[in-house]
């Protein structure tokens, strides 16, 4: 294998990503990767299509998708300068940290977090510098801003709420972080329609080292069309923009993206019967002996077993009920995680992991 002298050593030992899973059929219960349970209605999905037909295909969709960025504004409540839209929330990450990270750049993120954070750091071989959670996996604020004291961090990534563990920092505490260290701060808020506690977006005017990174894929049910945007200053974004891919979005996403911002009140329904249905699955997960579960601001609950947790998710998994191993994570040994679905898909996850426990 002569090319792989030529290949990256950053690049080498990493893994590609992969998820467990089978073909989508009507028997699968498929709760392994915190989509929303509700596709489109399918009149809405009409409604999209048939505006679709009317545009050009063989001409290119605008650069950065400037009706798309109209919406969003109109949503947010932010000027169109302080958007940057894309297709899905991970070419974002791959964005905001080509800006900021070269060889040897340091990273602070709390651990566990969602991984892809850290693979891009060791594909731009920045350096990597992690501080663990407290024993019951809330943010360890203090030991965040001590070690970026004395470590000088370029960028700081909360995942807030955060994957895996569905636990939130707050507005005053990322304040103090912004405040109290001298790096950008990306806060991750892609769960942040089923959290109870507020956005840190009020503090966008205020701070010019403040980055919020957000999804369509999860209250928004495209997670399949892949639409992610970021809030940050004019004067960022406008250095943002720079290493951006051109033209990722495309007309038909962008569509369904609009057509979804003007639906507000089916978007809120589906959140509140989503919320209703992780605090069901909640109270019958801590009701379960052997199992210890933890609280969540996500429309995921992450749970510990003390079987063999690997062997409990095949059995699940030969079962039809797709969950998600997470214990390969620092400090989540033993544990899975379910993302809430329908009444029924509940019934039947707890139904089969309640035999094979």
């Amino acid at each position: 294998m002569s090319f792989l002298k030529h290949i990256k050593p950053s690049i080498v030992k990493l893994e590609a990503y992969t998820v467990k899973s089978i073909p989508l059929s009507s028997e699968l219960i498929k709760l392994n990767q915190n989509e929303n349970p509700f596709d489109l209605p399918e009149y809405l999905k009409r409604e999209i299509a048939e505006e679709f037909l009317l545009q050009p295909w063989n001409r290119y969709p605008d650069v950065f998708p400037s009706r798309l960025i109209e919406a969003l504004s109109e949503y947010t409540g932010m000027p169109a300068e302080s958007i940057i839209a894309a297709n899905g929330s991970n070419e974002l990450m791959y964005t905001i940290l080509m800006t900021i990270v070269s060889k040897g750049t340091k990273v602070l993120i709390p651990t566990p977090t969602f991984f892809l954070y850290e693979k891009i750091v060791n594909v731009l071989e920045g350096t990597l510098i992690c501080v663990p959670a407290n024993h019951d996996l809330l943010f360890d604020v203090e030991s965040i801003i001590a070690v970026a004291k004395r470590e000088q961090p370029s960028l700081i990534i909360l995942n807030s709420p955060n994957s895996p563990t569905g636990q939130m920092i707050s507005m005053n505490d990322v304040e103090r972080i912004i405040t109290e260290t001298d790096a950008i701060v990306l806060v991750d808020e892609a769960y942040i329609e089923f959290a109870d506690h507020p956005s840190v977006l009020p503090l966008l005017k205020q701070y010019d080292r403040l980055i919020i990174l957000r999804t369509f894929s999860k209250a928004f049910s495209l997670a399949g069309l892949r639409i992610g945007y970021l809030l940050a200053q004019p004067a960022v974004c406008s250095e943002l923009l720079k290493p951006k891919i051109p033209f990722t979005v495309n007309n038909f996403s962008s569509a369904a993206a609009v057509k979804l911002m003007h639906k507000k009140e089916l978007i809120l329904e589906r959140i509140l019967y989503i919320k209703t249905q992780k605090d069901y699955l909640y109270r019958e997960l801590s009701g379960i002996n052997d199992i210890k579960v933890f609280s969540s601001q996500t429309n995921f609950l992450i749970f510990q077993v003390k079987n063999n947790v690997k062997l409990l998710f095949e059995k699940l998994f030969a079962a039809n009920v797709l969950i998600r191993d997470v214990s390969s994570y620092p400090m989540l040994e033993n544990t899975l995680r379910v993302n809430a679905g329908t009444e029924a898909e509940n019934k039947s996850f707890l139904t089969a992991l309640k035999k094979y426990l």
